[in-house]
């Protein structure tokens, strides 16, 4: 059982999202090249770094007009009740995403919550060109926002829980406590029996943290994550 999380990581895209809100975009903006990129990215072929800087540049829109087609996506509707239960009992959590950060906090103010803490990339516009900056990439590692290193800090690990729900959140995945899952980090963390337990919405999340009779410690590997 884990009384007080030290730190809780929490994805966006996909996680606090529906949908990836970058896949989203480039669908609506981006020339079709961008799915070869992505392709490349998911066999592993280059990293998210070098996957974003590419597929960025294949939109010739202004950041203006991406952000008008961003207002229309949502987030979890109960992401807020999520965010104020870790304030109440002064838990330490952000945002740590791979995405660009001027999406994020478009749809976090959207709802109501622009004061919630955002790790992520940055977009912005110059001489008429989306420009791509990773303030949180790191020598050794091929991502775009090193998560490890985001959340690296004192006693951040000695019980960091993580939700999310895919290809960056793996190796986060490997130091946390626990891993709330969606989507492909649920049959990574099965495979790699790390404990975690799937969830649908925050709501879930948020009545498993409170109730004190909630089991987080490691499980056997036969118990690990039931979908």
């Amino acid at each position: 059982m884990i009384d007080a999380p030290s730190f809780v990581a929490i994805d966006f895209d996909g996680t606090v999202t529906d949908v990836d809100i970058i896949d989203a975009v480039l669908q609506q903006f981006a020339r079709p090249e961008w799915q070869e990129v992505e392709a490349q990215w998911e066999r592993g072929v280059i990293g998210s770094r070098e996957c974003l800087e590419r597929q960025m540049a294949m939109i010739d829109q202004p950041l203006g007009r991406i952000l008008d087609y961003v207002d229309g996506f949502s987030i979890d509707a109960s992401f807020k009740e999520f965010t104020r239960f870790l304030a109440d009992r002064r838990i330490r959590y952000a945002i740590v995403s791979d995405g660009f950060q001027v999406f994020i906090e478009r749809l976090l103010a959207n709802a109501g919550l622009a004061d919630v803490p955002v790790f992520a990339n940055q977009l912005s516009e110059g001489q008429g060109r989306l420009r791509t900056l990773f303030p949180y990439a790191r020598p050794g590692c091929n991502s775009a926002n090193c998560k490890c290193a985001a959340v690296s800090g004192p006693g951040n690990e000695r019980s960091l829980i993580v939700i999310g729900d895919g290809r960056s959140d793996f190796c986060l995945a490997r130091r946390a406590f626990h891993v709330f899952t969606k989507a492909t980090l649920s049959g990574y963390c099965r495979e790699n029996s790390i404990p975690y337990t799937p969830f649908d919405d925050f709501s879930e999340i948020t009545a498993l943290m409170r109730s004190k009779r909630a089991r987080l410690t490691p499980l056997r590997t036969a118990e690990v994550g039931k979908d």
